[in-house]
């Protein structure tokens, strides 16, 4: 049986049915992604940077779905239309930040200042993109927590992206050696274990430096670039060891 609202017919199968398919379209948009090959594990160092475009396909889902809800239900396009303009109107002022957000996120799809699999830092918050959502967005820290950040806060804050052209990253070795140590031949040890290894960038020779002396000996700063910023707590371990080795093996103390 039609009810009406003022002018307009309408039945409860009609509005069941645009309910329906809008909460259909809300679920496909969300999981959209594993058809794509995304999947929840955080450790995993090949991600494709699928992100920009998923946004964009979810925001199309959404789109299609509120359009074939709006046809199928058969309810009038010019009604819906003003009913939610005037809620907009109503309630624009109390959801000016999920509006900004939702807006936000849309230039970050054309903008693409980062993308999933991109090491940033924003606002003293460091972390790997794991999904670009249409509201907010997701960033795991190295110790593993997933960081939740608005969209607008994103685009208005300032962002540093550690890997967006490359994943080439400068990091540093603190060193102390005894005071007897001869610099040249530990210089000489430290700047071939660095360029032999295959994770580091042999274009750019390692800088070391001397920190400071005291009679306790020297302390130097070693600094050199790596391949991957995802390798460099392990790489930097790694070095560690290799060059402990060659000092014994030279008769250089480290202290």
């Amino acid at each position: 049986m039609p009810h009406r609202l003022g002018s307009t017919a309408f039945t409860l199968g009609s509005v069941g049915l645009f309910a329906g398919i809008v909460f259909l379209t809300i679920q496909l948009q969300k999981y959209v992604g594993y058809f794509f090959g995304e999947t929840d594990d955080e450790f995993n160092a090949d991600l494709d940077r699928k992100g920009s475009w998923m946004v964009a396909i979810r925001l199309g889902i959404l789109a299609v779905g509120l359009l074939l809800a709006t046809l199928a239900s058969g309810l009038p396009v010019d009604k819906i239309a003003i009913v939610l303009g005037a809620l907009g109107v109503g309630i624009g002022l109390g959801l000016q930040n999920i509006i900004n957000n939702l807006v936000s996120g849309v230039i970050l799809i054309f903008e693409r200042p980062f993308q999933v699999g991109d090491y940033i830092e924003v606002n003293g918050k460091t972390g790997r993109v794991k999904d670009i959502g249409i509201r907010a967005s997701k960033l795991i820290s190295q110790a593993g927590s997933e960081i939740i950040m608005p969209n607008g806060d994103l685009l208005s804050g300032q962002v540093i992206n550690w890997t967006l052209s490359n994943n080439h990253i400068r990091t540093e070795l603190a060193l102390n050696l005894g005071p007897d140590t001869d610099l040249d031949r530990a210089r000489q040890l430290i700047s071939a274990e660095i360029l032999n290894n295959p994770n580091t960038l042999h274009k750019v020779a390692p800088e070391i430096l001397l920190n400071s002396v005291t009679t306790a000996g020297y302390d130097l700063k070693v600094l050199f670039w790596i391949n991957n910023i995802r390798q460099e707590q392990a790489l930097k371990s790694e070095l560690l060891a290799t060059i402990y080795q060659q000092f014994t093996e030279a008769g250089i103390a480290m202290r």
